[in-house]
């Protein structure tokens, strides 16, 4: 079990929530440069066409396209975009039901399956060359016990997405459906642990910021600091130990370095942090240190977090003990560890 930082501890959600979204982003990157380019054809799809197929393929009876957004997190209209690409490749039909569009069922079709098996098979020849030369493989009774861990993560996460700004709560469990799942198709999840990790993380990821941007970003004073781009890239900042850069920014947060750029244009613009002087010319790569008056907005938006959580606590959760909550940020931080080698292979060096 990794070291964890008191000051994690003290604001697991948000840290959950980064943590998740690294391992996300690293099992992305690594199936775009190592499992699409190996396809022998992929007509034009992107990540998110075939995460969405992959979750529809799991349904033989077919999803409608508000249940596809509820397991995947992905907003009604990206899926609506993903499945007419899906449908004018011949990969998904849709079953139209005359009075309700919304409750029309998706199916993949034969086509679409065989795809998807190839994918897998790909994915599959690529992971196992990164387990023999990289990393160790995880053991059965290991891997069972980071899903379940990562399950409870999920549906703590999704119980707090659930919580309306008005403090209402818009209950629906589909973690139970997660857990289900699990023991159904563990002998073929525990085949690529951290591809299905990968799908519990996002969701993870999008819960708990769906939380935090209604109950802690949108309360935030200045404006310019309810976006996630911005006060996550302050507070990363504050969270480093020595002088960062937008650069150090960019690897630890999973932003391309164009978004970190415009995001500490703008927090310098406004005054939360400045530039060290006497280095090179290129902003990214210039030390930032944060003002006082970008330190006070770190201050807020903590409080806003421990706010959040306390009322939280209050109406849904029950508060978690210190313990389950170090336990639980340890095993993001291992599974973070693993993917971290994954998305480190550069494209042409995994034979």
């Amino acid at each position: 079990m990794p070291h964890i930082p008191d000051r994690l501890v003290t604001y697991p959600i948000g840290a959950a929530q980064i943590l998740a979204n690294k391992v996300a982003h690293d099992m992305t990157v690594f199936v775009k440069r190592h499992v699409f380019t190996a396809l022998t054809d992929n007509p034009g799809l992107n990540w998110r066409d075939i995460f969405v197929l992959s979750q529809i393929l799991r349904y033989p009876g077919g999803l409608t396209p508000a249940e596809i957004s509820g397991n995947t997190r992905l907003d009604p209209a990206t899926v609506l975009r993903a499945n007419e690409k899906l449908r004018k490749v011949r990969f998904i039909i849709i079953l139209e039901q005359a009075f309700d569009a919304r409750s029309n069922l998706i199916q993949v079709t034969p086509e679409g399956a065989e795809f998807l098996q190839e994918l897998f098979q790909t994915y599959l020849s690529k992971q196992a060359t990164v387990l023999e030369n990289l990393l160790p493989r995880l053991g059965k009774q290991e891997i069972r016990d980071i899903f379940e861990t990562c399950l409870d993560i999920q549906e703590h996460a999704e119980q707090l997405s659930a919580l309306s700004p008005s403090g209402k709560v818009r209950r629906q469990n589909r973690t139970a459906y997660s857990r289900a799942a699990l023991q159904d198709s563990f002998d073929d999840f525990q085949r690529f642990p951290e591809f299905v990790l990968q799908v519990y993380c996002r969701r993870i990821s999008n819960d708990y910021m769906s939380f935090l941007k209604t109950h802690a970003m949108s309360k935030m004073s200045d404006k310019q600091l309810r976006k996630p781009r911005e006060l996550l890239t302050l507070m990363t900042l504050e969270h480093m130990t020595h002088d960062a850069t937008a650069m150090d920014v960019a690897k630890l947060m999973r932003y391309d370095p164009a978004t970190t750029s415009r995001a500490v244009s703008i927090l310098s613009e406004a005054g939360y942090t400045k530039p060290l002087s006497g280095y090179a010319a290129d902003d990214r790569k210039k030390p930032l240190i944060i003002s006082e008056k970008g330190m006070q907005a770190v201050q807020e938006y903590s409080a806003l977090m421990i706010n959040a959580q306390t009322m939280a606590n209050e109406r849904i959760s029950g508060e978690r003990s210190q313990a389950e909550i170090v336990k639980q940020l340890g095993v993001l931080y291992f599974i973070g560890n693993r993917t971290e080698g994954f998305a480190s292979i550069r494209p042409g060096k995994l034979a």
